[in-house]
């Protein structure tokens, strides 16, 4: 069959039982569809598979993130005073806001305060930052990236973009990108709403989220 007929065909029949949507949301289902029939592969390795498309998400996604952590604690095991991927973290964080306070790179992990300060304080003790007083606060303390701390966290760089490369060695860069704009608008909703919400139950959050008060 004609390859345009085809695809005309497809979209005839996605309209039939998908009535007003977009042509973006074709190409959406087609791509899925298409892609669908070429999987043949193992996923989670007898973890359980979720039961809903969002929760299958999540789980994929908190999955590759400990790939990742588990590649790059290997790929910077030999770069003097970085123990943990979270101290590379860290320094980025601080080398990208300039001197800022403690709690705000702690807050924008999401971490525990005693977690962010034991990774703080190991960056500390190895000369990769210097801390000062918040002269607008003296119970505070600001950080900032020294000399030494931009060296390892260049070499951090490097590592991390190999890392990445392999990881996703069977992803083109079109379709990472395609990714990225599917789900970046997550993060950019919830980090102005987490500290605000996190203290709420279930169902306020379900509430508030789902765009009922917000």
């Amino acid at each position: 069959m004609n390859k345009t007929v085809e695809l005309v065909n497809e979209w005839g029949n996605f309209e039939e039982t998908h009535p007003n949507t977009s042509i973006e949301d074709f190409c959406r289902y087609y791509l899925t569809k298409q892609r669908d029939s070429r999987d043949t592969g193992t996923t989670f390795h007898g973890q359980g598979i979720p039961p809903t498309p969002k929760s299958f998400l999540i789980k994929l996604l908190g999955y590759i993130v400990r790939l990742f952590e588990t590649y790059m604690k290997s790929a910077i095991s030999d770069i003097p005073d970085i123990r943990q991927p979270e101290d590379f973290y860290f320094l980025n964080a601080i080398f990208n806001r300039g001197e800022c306070r403690k709690s705000d790179v702690i807050n924008g992990f999401l971490l525990g305060m005693s977690t962010g300060i034991d990774v703080l304080n190991r960056l500390l003790a190895n000369g990769l930052i210097a801390e000062r007083s918040d002269p607008e606060d003296k119970r505070a303390k600001l950080v900032s990236i020294t000399s030494k701390g931009k060296e390892v966290l260049y070499q951090c760089y490097g590592r991390a973009q190999r890392t990445a490369e392999f990881l996703f060695a069977d992803i083109s860069d079109d379709d990472a990108k395609l990714i990225t704009q599917l789900v970046k608008n997550v993060e950019q909703k919830h980090t102005p709403l987490v500290f605000e919400l996190k203290d709420k139950s279930l169902e306020e959050l379900h509430e508030l989220v789902m765009g009922k008060k917000l």
